[in-house]
C-alpha cells in the first residue's frame, strides 16, 4: 500500500516539522512511503530520510529522492516484527541565507513509523 506523507510546516527554531500524518505513520511491512513537500511548508528541500542510529532498520531499501523531484520514496522492510514502534529521521533545510550567505545547516526531526499488528 501507498503511504503519503504531506509536510505542511515547519519551525527552524525547534526542527519540528507538521507532518500529514502528525508525526506517527501507521503502515505494514513492504508498504511504499512517499515524502511531499506541500506548499509554502517552510522545507528547501530534504536531505535524507535514514534510521535512526541503533534503531532497527525501518526501510528496506533505504529511501531515495525521486528523480527530478523534491519527494523522497522508501520501502518498509519485509522483516521488521509486526508491532513494532520505531523512528527515523528526516534531515531537512529551512529557507535563508545562512552566514555569509551560505546554506543553512540542515535541520533533523524524528517521527515514527508504528507497524500494524
Amino acid at each position: 500500500m501507498d503511504r503519503i506523507i504531506t509536510i505542511l510546516g515547519s519551525n527552524p527554531t525547534t526542527s519540528e516539522l507538521t507532518l500529514s500524518d502528525q508525526g506517527t505513520t501507521n503502515a505494514s511491512q513492504g508498504d511504499q512511503v512517499t515524502w511531499v513537500l506541500g506548499p509554502n511548508c517552510g522545507v528547501v528541500n530534504i536531505v535524507a530520510i535514514q534510521d535512526k542510529p541503533n534503531s532497527p532498520d525501518v526501510f528496506n531499501p533505504d529511501p531515495k529522492q525521486l528523480p527530478n523531484s523534491t519527494s523522497w520514496e522508501g520501502t518498509i522492510s519485509p522483516t521488521i516484527p509486526n508491532g513494532s514502534v520505531e523512528s527515523y529521521s528526516i534531515v531537512w533545510t529551512p529557507p535563508g541565507a545562512g552566514w555569509h550567505g551560505q546554506a543553512p545547516d540542515p535541520l533533523t526531526f524524528d517521527p515514527r513509523i508504528s507497524i500494524n499488528p
